[in-house]
């Protein structure tokens, strides 16, 4: 497999009233053609901040983040607006869904900023829809939704614009069981059926089990690797994850 997306060493510092914090301490992997990979680790151990840097929310104090063999660091302000538009999708914890727009007007949001004609874009908002299970929704208002009704809009969006990798910051986070099972086997379908790459943080090792790989971090650095095996079950895969966050010293309920 090729590598989409490389991290190399990557550190992050914050400077609060002086006093630096280092969040990511020369953190580097690769995230391979095809992959779901997921990120674990306990609360402050850098997980988000690396998500936002390769989301270029914030920049890294030092190391480069490359996708397809470009650093992202060198992109001018076009490539960087295409990076962040087409390139990548954000699926983040709390919807972020906009609450004057209907389902169909948010996820039709990135495909009018970057100029996709109407009837291109009504088609792949059409097919999104019918694999999310969400045609029933799209003239609601998120109001109007239930939780994973919501979360299910937001993935569409992200997907819509057919990015070469999704970041999925802890997606499962605000749903209850039933929908958070839902859409972890819509994003493993997507993964498998449509090769999408995906790059997820989560704390919740039943979302976590989903993964063909996953790396656990602790104080900014990778700390430990599992990688599904074949003929694996989920269960037995989401046992072996529950043993190294044991190490971590977090838990989880029982598998989904």
């Amino acid at each position: 497999m090729s590598k989409l997306l490389q991290v190399d060493n990557v550190e992050k510092v914050y400077d609060s009233e002086g006093l630096p914090t280092q969040a990511l301490a020369g953190i580097s992997f690769d995230v391979l053609e095809g992959e779901f990979l997921g990120i674990m680790g306990p609360s402050g151990s850098g997980k988000t901040t690396l998500l936002n840097c390769i989301a270029t929310i914030i920049k890294p104090t030092s190391g480069q983040i490359l996708l397809e063999g470009e650093s992202i660091s060198a992109f001018n302000s076009k490539n960087l607006a295409a990076y962040r538009g087409n390139r990548i999708g954000y699926l983040f914890q709390d919807f972020e869904l906009l609450d004057n727009l209907t389902g169909r007007e948010n996820i039709m949001l990135p495909l009018s900023i970057h100029g996709e004609s109407v009837a291109t874009a009504e088609k792949k908002i059409t097919e999104i829809a019918n694999y999310l299970n969400i045609t029933d929704v799209l003239d609601k208002f998120p109001a109007q939704m239930s939780g994973g009704q919501k979360q299910r809009v937001a993935a569409a969006r992200s997907l819509v614009p057919e990015p070469a990798i999704i970041l999925a910051d802890e997606p499962t986070g605000a749903l209850d069981t039933r929908s958070a099972r839902t859409l972890m086997e819509k994003l493993k379908g997507i993964n498998e059926e449509k090769g999408r790459n995906i790059l997820m943080v989560t704390h919740d090792a039943n979302a976590a089990s989903f993964c063909s790989r996953i790396l656990f971090i602790q104080d900014g650095v990778i700390f430990h690797e599992l990688r599904y095996q074949e003929n694996e079950s989920r269960e037995a895969f989401y046992d072996r994850i529950l043993q190294v966050m044991a190490q971590l010293g977090g838990g989880s309920a029982n598998v989904l």
